[in-house]
């Protein structure tokens, strides 16, 4: 893992060869304003999910199940749809595996996502305080392409959460990336969940 691109660049790599996703390239320059965002100031969401605590902007659904054993969060603007997806890797289970990040984040994003492709690129995000490098895929649907970000979020009783942060490439590049960036710094361990897995651990 020693190339790192940002989202804007690695989706314009992708433009360049897919001429579906050209609505994007206007966007992809765009950066609100200090001013603009001051003014504006979108009020947040908290949700609660996989032993974690994090925010988005409005117009999130509530948590609820996203398939395949996930859970999680999902705005939608016509068919195009942004998803944050997770789940919690108990730690007795992780120590049962025995496999390093990049082997248990192949065998996750199988098993969970239905993606056995390697990764397209890697990029990093800084989740509870950590610097954490994640896949960058892309998945082909019937209305185009959706990019996704898949991390192993590590938790403090030994634990992991899955991460994935999903997007339509038809959805405004700052948007989406201002979503994804909002996720990351709110996120914290959730300590009634915490609280709960000390009781069990206990018994």
């Amino acid at each position: 893992m020693t190339q790192f691109r940002t989202i804007p660049t690695a989706i314009a790599a992708l433009m360049a060869l897919t001429p579906t996703l050209v609505p994007l390239t206007s966007l992809a320059q765009e950066t609100p304003t200090s001013a603009t965002q001051a003014r504006r100031q979108p009020q947040r969401q908290t949700h609660a999910a996989s032993g974690l605590i994090f925010e988005t902007p409005t117009g999130f659904s509530e948590v609820k199940s996203m398939g395949n054993d996930t859970v999680g969060v999902m705005a939608q603007k016509g068919s195009r749809k942004l998803k944050i997806r997770m789940v919690t890797l108990d730690a007795e289970w992780l120590e049962l595996l025995n496999m390093e990040d990049e082997e248990l984040l192949g065998y996750v994003k199988t098993t969970y996502l239905g993606i056995n492709s390697p990764a397209r690129e890697y990029h990093q995000r800084r989740f509870l305080g950590q610097t954490l490098t994640g896949e960058l895929q892309y998945k082909r649907t019937n209305r185009g392409y959706n990019v996704m970000e898949i991390y192993l979020v590590p938790l403090s009783d030994g634990s992991k959460v899955m991460l994935a942060l999903e997007a339509d490439t038809y959805l405004p590049l700052p948007q989406v990336e201002y979503a994804f960036r909002t996720v990351s710094k709110t996120m914290r361990e959730d300590p009634e969940f915490l609280k709960k897995i000390k009781k069990k651990q206990k018994r």
